[in-house]
């Protein structure tokens, strides 16, 4: 059945990367003048190590791939094989052994395999890519999250060494790209690593809320059908999105949208009003987006589902572990999953990622919640969760 709201929800997803972004000409620009050349003198190229910095939601990401797609297309018009290789470290790499495992997987998954080492496998890359005269282009996302997590696996400096696995020749790696929050985790790298990193730092500013304007109204005309979202709500959530309680997130602007046009739908409305959006807001969590729960693992949800059921049965802000273990428990039971014996490590990166808080083992509540309506946010918090379970 055709929805009267909605002509393509995709358009609003996280992982959805529009043709434009509005307002980051200027860093795909820089990006441009710094890999875009390599593409004159694809045999002499020499690695160039690029740091992205900018708080969540400045289009850090959706930058990155789409530019990533600019230079394989015109790689591919000079008929060059390039590849652009996004990892995310949340997602792709809790171990060393494991991202570097995943990136030769991503280009060679004829070479995966689970005998070598971390450094064996990256070899093993380059020797795969000279032979066939193939190049690639590589992003990691969250390097911060990974280098805090596993301060003591040095992959940078792996990383930033490939070249010299062939000293003096061209490397089939052209170029990497580590995108960050801040530049505070270079304060856990060793000197060697921070000199081979070097110092080429592009910054994503957070967005102003005519800025996040011209974002929504661009998403609006590919999500939603002619008519149904006006100015007013456009205005609203950009405002809201740009106040101190959001901070400039996009992903919040973005998400506000979908859940506005939800719950318009879900009410027989014909259009998405302002009170939509008021309503969607108050329950929600401005900390929390769909993106941050979609990329958890089953068993990452699973707890902050049971954390999230927990707060709300005590009514207070904080629960202490063991009640947490407990209803855990519960919840596994609930969706036919045995408990996992690495609760704890899985319960640290949540918090970690930012959205669980552990004043201490008897103090874990979810990030930001006690600074408002717990009731409210944990009642949206629990839809999302729902939502991502089904994802």
């Amino acid at each position: 059945m055709r929805s009267l709201i909605f002509k393509d929800r995709s358009k609003l997803s996280p992982y959805y990367i529009p043709a434009v972004l509005p307002h980051r000409e200027k860093q795909i620009q820089l990006l441009g003048s710094i890999y875009m050349k390599m593409l004159d003198d694809i045999d002499g190229a020499y690695p160039v190590y690029t740091q992205i910095v900018g708080s969540v939601g400045t289009g850090k990401t959706c930058t990155t791939l789409r530019f990533g797609r600019m230079l394989t297309e015109e790689a591919e018009r000079r008929g060059i094989r390039l590849e652009h290789v996004y990892m995310n470290c949340k997602v792709d790499g809790s171990t060393r052994f494991v991202l570097f495992g995943n990136l030769v997987k991503k280009v060679a998954p004829e070479l995966s395999t689970r005998s070598l080492s971390g450094e064996e496998m990256l070899h093993r890359l380059v020797e795969y890519l000279k032979d066939r005269r193939k190049y690639v282009f590589i992003s990691f996302d969250e390097i911060d999250y990974f280098v805090q997590r596993n301060p003591k696996e040095r992959i940078i400096y792996s990383l930033t060494r490939i070249p010299e696995i062939h000293p003096s020749e061209p490397c089939p790696i052209i170029g990497e790209i580590f995108i960050s929050r801040s530049l505070q985790w270079r304060e856990l790298l060793e000197p060697s690593e921070r000199s081979t990193l070097g110092l080429g730092i592009i910054e994503f500013p957070k967005y102003k809320a005519d800025q996040i304007g011209d974002i929504l109204e661009q998403r609006v005309e590919e999500a939603f059908q002619p008519g149904v979202v006006g100015d007013d709500v456009i205005t609203l959530i950009s405002d809201i999105t740009a106040s101190p309680a959001v901070d400039g997130d996009v992903r919040v602007g973005l998400d506000l949208l979908y859940f506005s046009g939800n719950l318009a739908e879900n009410l027989g409305a014909s259009r998405v009003l302002p009170d939509h959006v008021r309503k969607v807001f108050s329950e929600t969590n401005p900390t929390i987006t769909m993106e941050d729960i979609i990329s958890l693992d089953e068993n990452c949800k699973l707890i902050l589902l049971a954390l999230v059921r927990s707060l709300q049965a005590t009514g207070s802000a904080y629960i202490g572990l063991r009640e947490l273990r407990e209803s855990y428990g519960v919840v596994c039971e609930e969706f036919g999953v045995k408990p996992i014996e690495t609760f704890e490590e899985h319960l640290q990166d949540l918090v970690y990622r930012g959205i669980v808080d552990m004043k201490s083992l008897m103090e874990l509540g979810i990030s930001g919640a006690s600074l408002i309506d717990l009731e409210r946010v944990l009642n949206g918090l629990t839809e999302r969760l729902r939502h991502g379970l089904e994802s």
